[in-house]
């Protein structure tokens, strides 16, 4: 008999074959299983249908559990100030994304979906989370560490309410604010935000150092997948319009705007969204070269590439207007999500329709999916698909709300501080009568968020979110005895009238977001304007500017006492009282350059036309006083009875004497000493008296250093000073030998040796970087071009230098009386007549050897401009490097005291050069001590050390205590040197005014400069006969030849002692024209210039141009580097002369230091100039190789015919050179302006 099955039986049969069959079915649910073998598994089980769900990311306003599983949804969103509800708390937002994440779970094959939220600066959507300063604010910072840091805090917050994706980081390079997502990016330069990409192992988690590169990487449930965006240059769109056209060529492209995502890459960021804008026309969203070609194919990105908020519709315009195409276009172009956000049913049908007929392959589909399955496998997404409400009580944490603080401390950049830097008004007092916080922007935590923050568009008001605002902040900071009074908007009448000690005006823009931030003005919108105003022209205030960008503040600068740019603070207001009061010191830099009006946009940091208010870099610092006593201490040298040297009412040398009699030995032995700056500190000044400091040739604070970073530098040496015992002040020091040469966009001017004009505005560049001394002007009489530093002289003829040091005039203002070392105000700096004596007379022309001349002889060749330099108040002269007769100048008492001091009564005082007595002794510093005697005793003052103070001290100390050094010389080194810094007004302005700033490579000195070049510019040949001259050149031809090294090189143009002490070469390091820039602007439109550096003669006659312009001349160098018993034209200088002048018509500009070998070459020049070293202004030259003005420069230096005639000067019995001393042909200025 048969058996019967049972039904239920039946049924557990049927249930025991399914689980066995699910079981075989469930490999890539297996998390031990590779991520790659799990996605291929899952992607050959899917449906058409569910690989297109997948694509899509819709708005969670459309979404529902039954909406996720018919569709099989890949990806949900919450739009900006998309909620689940007004203030919803972390568990609202984990109910609705658990629900969402069952309808998903609850498809065929169970793949979860992923939510995603615009997190860009904290967990920005949500009720009471920390919101941390916008990204333009992070930049600041320079912190790679910090962003990292909050990367961090932000996942945990973005997870507490079930999220696993943040669209973040932005990695825009704006390049004009007038942009409405400039705040989005951390800075206009490239390398700032490369830095910042740190904030994606902050998101995601760090990636193992084995992990394979362009892989996504999500470490876990604290961790969250990041988004780089917008891909690509889309900080870079025409007049700064949103979604507007990039044009820029491939190589800016990939130079400015691609290298932060190389970096992303590199840190595994799981997904790319593409830009809304276009570049050179063509829309981000449909570039198949760049999305794929580039992203995908050239950088191996493995992540998903996403598209922006409805980013497909915008392929067309209008938006929408062909939506088949849009879907065709985005997808075949390499978007492997879509954010549709909200008529996903169209998406889904278009894209079907395009892949059943064929026109998108199934392959791309399959790529796109393979791509999203990735990045959800490798998050753990299928082990862990619910959201875990472990994490609530990270919303808002008082550890995320003190980092959010530290940011905004790091992030603010101090960019005024007094009317003057010795009288600064920040840090506030926290203690005083009544202060005055206005401003509508000091008690609304809306504004101080920006956009992005609970709304899309931001929001107003304090009731919108959790925070601090920054009248909550000064309340909080302030002693409670502090009165604080607020008005958002008072009258002037009201801020005359309230007795405020100081006001703090909190004013700037109001939120906004993408389109509708683009702004044309940048104007702080009213009453912003009439609050400062009002406020500022009535009592003393510091200005807090809240903003996504710098702003329009030059018309109201002169107004305020302080100036703050906090940006976007975020919720934590209270950093801004940490700086404002001084808790902490303000440290941020602008990651973004300041603009003094908006015509002059785009401008980024270096610009040809870079003229900025506040440049890429600046920022002013500050000290913490935390812990300090509410009034400052003063010690017992503030008494009336003891303060006499501080009353600048007292006269000069009653002041030395009082104060020479308050110090220690130790004290004054370290105002003899001048240290470099690298091994200055401001603990260094003050626990050593030091009396100076300097920065040798190419020392600066940084590379490219601004002149913020230069005033800062100084001023922070100053401190250190100001805070020993008796509170003397430093003596900056720098050769300043042709402009302010050591700093990067400052006017060179020509150097000596080609000078004929004065030039009082180099002081008033280097009182712009803060420094109130220069070593200049050198006033040696070269009597040997052999000489390495002939170029710093004036000339061979000792009336020609006696003339020139009118220039002491232009440093220091003209004297009150004959003979006194004065300085005349905060515009003129302290002079050093250099290198006493004879330094340009030595035995074949040989730096730093024996000068064998009698004392006849050096009194009348190199003395005189001496005696004039004396006379017109000379602060410093510094002694030579070189021997008299076999005596180091250095210990020459003869020469130092009783000449220079005793006859012809000099009351500065005498500084040695550069480690100069070490030099006394051969070899150098083998007897250091009697170095150290011998110097001080023969009348050295101040002594260059630079490096071994200590060494310096120590000794100089043990001889004054054997009396081997005298007391009396001692008190008369330091005796000189208070009279000088008690002349130049260093007691009442020790600290570096930033009112000059705008000085530094002005377009009026630049001018002065550009006339020098015409000025000194020597025409030595003008044609091959008196009746064919060829200069000046017509500026219209059909096709004319540049050739040369040196036609386009601005470190050759400049010379030594530019920017480094041996100069440099190319044209990255400083701002100026060169030749070849010049002559092309010089020229007519219609006139074709041919560049070749060293032509062959070939080249030459088949270009068939109307003439030739060769640039050639010397290397640049400095002191003995330059020495050179040759003084030949460097190749390939020679030989394009001879390629080049053989064949065409040509004049032959010489770059050099000095005369130089050209007599075999003269026969085939037809012009021939001497322009020695012009420095920055190269427009100069083609002023007169053109005609525009004409050639009156003549001669200073003898040009031999052969260097065995040397040393030859005019006088000389042997006298029989090619072009004599004063020669120089003339030429009339001509008007082409009709060519």
């Amino acid at each position: 008999m048969g058996k019967i099955l049972t039904p239920q039986l039946g049924f557990f049969l049927v249930l025991l074959c399914s689980c066995i069959a699910e079981a075989e079915y469930m490999k890539y649910k297996d998390p031990k299983v590779p991520v790659n073998l799990r996605v291929k598994d899952l992607l050959s089980r899917m449906t058409l249908d569910e690989k297109i769900g997948q694509m899509v990311q819709i708005e969670r306003k459309v979404a529902s559990a039954d909406v996720m599983k018919n569709y099989f949804i890949g990806s949900v969103l919450s739009g900006g100030g998309s909620v689940p509800g007004p203030k919803a708390s972390a568990e609202a937002w984990v109910n609705m994304v658990n629900d969402f994440q069952k309808g998903a779970l609850s498809t065929r094959l169970g793949i979860p979906y992923i939510y995603g939220i615009d997190a860009v600066h904290g967990h920005n959507n949500v009720y009471n989370a920390t919101i941390f300063p916008h990204n333009v604010g992070l930049g600041v910072t320079r912190d790679p560490e910090l962003v990292k840091r909050i990367g961090a805090a932000t996942a945990l917050e973005v997870r507490a309410t079930g999220i696993p994706y943040s669209f973040a980081p932005c990695i825009a390079v704006c390049r004009n604010p007038r942009w409405g997502r400039c705040y989005e990016s951390y800075s206009e330069d490239h390398s700032i935000v490369q830095m910042m990409t740190e904030i994606i192992p902050g998101l995601q988690g760090d990636a193992p150092a084995d992990y394979p590169k362009g892989f996504p990487y999500v470490a876990g449930k604290n961790k969250v997948a990041g988004c780089a965006k917008h891909f690509v240059g889309d900080g870079g769109t025409q007049k700064g319009i949103n979604e507007n056209n990039t044009l820029i060529s491939l190589k800016g492209l990939l130079d400015i705007h691609m290298p932060a995502y190389l970096d992303s890459i590199k840190k595994g960021v799981a997904t790319v969204m593409v830009s809304y804008s276009s570049w050179n026309g063509v829309k981000m969203h449909a570039n198949r070269n760049l999305v794929t070609g580039y992203l995908k194919n050239k950088l191996k990105f493995r992540g998903f590439v996403i598209s922006d908020w409805e980013g497909i519709d915008r392929i067309t315009s209008p938006p929408h207007a062909n939506y088949t195409y849009s879907v065709l276009a985005g997808v075949q172009a390499g978007i492997d999500m879509v954010m549709v956000p909200n008529n996903f049913q169209e998406f889904i049908n278009d894209l079907k329709s395009l892949v059943t007929s064929n026109v998108i392959p199934m392959t791309r589909i399959d790529d796109a999916v393979r791509r999203i399955l990735r990045v959800k496998f490798i998050m753990g997404l299928f082990e862990n698909p619910m959201a875990d409400l472990s994490l609530v009580n990270q919303i808002g944490s008082p550890e995320h709300r003190e980092l959010a603080r530290e940011a905004v401390r790091k992030s603010l950049v101090l960019l005024k501080n007094g009317k003057s830097a010795y009288k600064p008004l920040i840090p506030l007092p926290k203690k005083a009568p009544k202060i005055l916080v206005a401003g509508s922007h000091a008690d609304n935590l809306g504004y101080q968020c920006g956009g992005w923050t609970i709304e899309w568009q931001g929001v107003t008001g304090n009731d919108q979110t959790r925070g601090t605002t920054i009248l909550t902040a000064v309340k909080n900071t302030v002693d409670p005895s502090t009165q604080v009074v607020f008005n958002e908007n008072p009258d002037p009448n009201f801020v005359k009238s309230g007795g405020f000690s100081y006001a703090i005006v909190v004013v700037g823009e109001r939120p906004y977001a993408e389109t509708f931030g683009d702004s044309n003005n940048l104007t702080i919108p009213e009453p912003g304007p009439s609050t400062i105003k009002n406020v500022c022209g009535a009592v003393k205030c510091a200005v807090v500017v809240i903003s996504g960008r710098p702003v329009v503040i030059q018309p109201y600068l002169a107004t305020m006492e302080a100036l703050v740019a906090a940006w976007l603070p975020g919720t934590e207001g209270q950093g801004v009282a940490d700086l404002l009061f001084g808790d902490y010191g303000f440290t941020g830099k602008l990651a973004r350059t300041g603009f003094k009006s908006v015509d002059q946009l785009p401008m980024n940091v270096g610009d040809p036309h870079y003229d900025p208010l506040f440049p890429f870099g600046f920022g002013l610092t500050t000290k913490s006083t935390k812990g300090a006593p509410m009034t400052n201490a003063q010690n017992d040298d503030d008494n009336d009875e003891y303060v006499k040297y501080k009353d600048e009412n007292v006269p000069t040398m009653e002041r030395v004497r009082d104060l020479l009699g308050r110090m220690t030995l130790a004290e004054k032995i370290g105002q003899m000493a001048q240290i470099e700056q690298s091994v200055a500190t401001p603990d260094v000044l003050r626990d050593y008296g030091i009396g100076g400091v300097l920065s040798g040739g190419g020392d600066m604070p940084r590379l490219q250093a601004t002149v913020m970073d230069w005033i800062d530098m100084a001023n922070d040496f100053q401190n250190g000073s100001l805070s020993s015992r008796l509170g003397i002040p430093m003596l900056y020091g720098i050769d300043a030998v042709h402009g302010h040469n050591n700093v990067y966009r400052a006017t060179i001017f020509p150097h000596n040796v080609g000078l004929g004009a004065t030039r009082q505005v180099t002081a008033l560049e280097v009182r712009a970087t803060g420094i109130p001394y220069v070593f200049a002007p050198s006033i040696a009489v070269c009597r040997d071009p052999r000489w390495g530093r002939c170029y710093e002289s004036f000339g061979e003829d000792p009336k020609l230098v006696q003339d020139m040091t009118s220039i002491i005039d232009g440093l220091q203002g003209l004297p009150d009386r004959l003979g006194a070392p004065h300085v005349n105000g905060l515009n003129k700096v302290a002079a050093c007549a250099k290198h006493y004596v004879g330094d340009g007379g030595t035995t074949r022309g040989i730096n730093e050897n024996d000068i064998q001349i009698d004392r006849h002889g050096l009194l009348s060749i190199h003395m005189p401009a001496y005696f004039n330099a004396i006379i017109k108040g000379v602060s410093s002269i510094m002694a030579s490097s070189s021997s008299w007769n076999g005596i180091k100048t250095h210990a020459n008492y003869e020469l130092l005291t009783k000449f220079l001091k005793g006859t012809l009564r000099f009351r500065g005082f005498v500084i040695s050069d550069w480690a100069g007595i070490d030099k006394i002794t051969e070899p150098e510093r083998s007897n250091y001590t009697y170095s150290v005697e011998a110097s001080i005793n023969a009348g050295i003052d101040m002594v260059i050390v630079p490096y071994n103070y200590t060494d310096f001290i120590d000794t100089l100390t043990d001889l004054v205590n054997k009396d081997v050094v005298p007391m009396a010389r001692i008190d008369d080194a330091v005796t000189r040197i208070l009279r000088v810094k008690f002349s130049m007004g260093l007691f009442e302005n020790p600290m570096a005014d930033y009112t000059l700033i705008d000085q530094v490579g002005s377009q009026a000195n630049r001018d002065l400069a550009r006339e020098a070049v015409r000025k000194s510019l020597v025409l030595l040949k003008n044609g091959k006969d008196e009746d064919s001259p060829m200069l000046p050149l017509p500026k219209q031809s059909d096709r004319i030849l540049v050739a040369g090294t040196h036609a386009n090189n601005l470190g050759y143009q400049c010379g030594g002692w530019t920017i480094s002490w041996q100069g440099l070469t190319g044209n990255n390091y400083t701002a100026g024209t060169t030749i070849l820039s010049a002559i092309t602007s010089a020229v007519h439109p219609n006139t074709e210039i041919i560049y070749s550096q060293n032509p062959d003669p070939n080249l030459v006659k088949s270009s068939n141009v109307s003439y030739a312009i060769v640039v050639v001349g010397e290397l640049p160098y400095a002191e003995s580097v330059g020495d050179d018993p040759d003084l030949n034209i460097i190749e390939p200088g020679q030989t394009t002369i001879n390629n080049t002048c053989g064949v065409v018509r040509c004049v032959v500009v010489m770059i050099t230091g000095r005369p130089v070998v050209i007599a075999p070459y003269l026969d085939n020049i037809d012009a021939l100039v001497a322009a020695w070293l012009p420095g920055t202004e190269g427009q100069g030259v083609a002023d007169v190789l053109f005609g525009d003005y004409g050639f009156t420069g003549k001669l200073p230096r003898t040009w031999f015919k052969t260097v065995d005639q040397l040393p030859m000067n005019v006088g000389d019995p042997n006298y029989d050179p090619l072009f004599p001393f004063g020669f120089g042909l003339a030429t009339q200025p001509v008007n082409q302006d009709q060519n």
